[in-house]
């Protein structure tokens, strides 16, 4: 019989050994705290701060303002709009960050958010806050990470692939039901996402123990990761970039 052992825990939550995870969080609070001191976001004079902030809003990224794509993702209207984001980030981000490295980490959360952002640029030109689309990154990210890797990873891996499935589901759905979910954010999010770490995500392996005991009884395999080379993360974001040019040049000709 053989055992298998993971030299780590990738499905345990928890911001410790996650610091890009952490500095993400520390950037959003950063962006609400001076959004609510400059004026709030409540009625006009609040939307107009959004606005001011670099919110997503159609005309002015058709004018050239491309830093709407970029800023939105740390913007939040409301306690309760930043707090459901931050738990996803802290839950989800923190996993994928471990399993993918820092560095992959932050390439899959910046372009999650930002093809999310071009999504709904090109869905329509309302004005647009949030981290969703760069968490909703994050849950393709792992889906996909937990795909590549479903054999080695068992039933364990599927439950929580299933998991994903769900909460996206669920989501998406709620943001069908009801008025002011950007639900096009969400699933550019999500798509960009998965197929970034379609590129870099680790591959997990069954290696043989080297303990010099190992020849007595059955051998002990253990579950290795393999990390994808720099270059595939190069790739990843070449084509990100090239689909989110390609779609922002479409739109703002076919609208503006």
């Amino acid at each position: 019989m053989r055992h298998y052992a993971s030299q780590r825990q990738p499905l345990a939550a928890s911001i410790s050994g996650a610091p890009a995870t952490g500095i993400f969080v520390a950037i959003n609070v950063l962006f609400f705290i001076g959004v609510m001191i400059t004026g709030g976001t409540d009625g006009r004079a609040g939307i107009q701060n959004l606005i001011d902030w670099g919110a997503k809003y159609g005309p002015f990224i058709a004018e050239g303002e491309y830093w709407r794509l970029v800023l939105p993702m740390f913007l939040h209207i409301g306690f309760f709009h930043l707090l459901t984001n931050l738990f996803g980030l802290v839950i989800f981000g923190s996993m994928v960050e471990r399993i993918f490295g820092t560095r992959n980490f932050v390439a899959i959360y910046l372009a999650a958010g930002v093809m999310g952002n071009v999504a709904s640029f090109v869905a329509g030109p309302h004005l647009s806050v949030g981290a969703s689309g760069a968490v909703f990154g994050i849950f393709g990210a792992f889906g996909m990470y937990l795909l590549l890797n479903r054999r080695l990873l068992g039933q364990v891996g599927r439950q929580q692939l299933t998991s994903i499935g769900v909460i996206v589901g669920i989501n998406i759905v709620f943001g069908l039901s009801v008025s002011g979910v950007d639900n096009a954010a969400h699933i550019g999010g999500l798509i960009a996402g998965a197929l970034v770490a379609f590129l870099v995500a680790p591959r997990e392996r069954l290696v043989a123990s080297t303990s010099p005991l190992s020849f007595v009884g059955t051998p002990r395999m253990t579950l290795q990761t393999g990390q994808q080379p720099v270059s595939r993360l190069v790739g990843a974001v070449v084509v990100i970039a090239v689909i989110g040019t390609v779609l922002i040049l479409l739109e703002t000709v076919r609208t503006y």
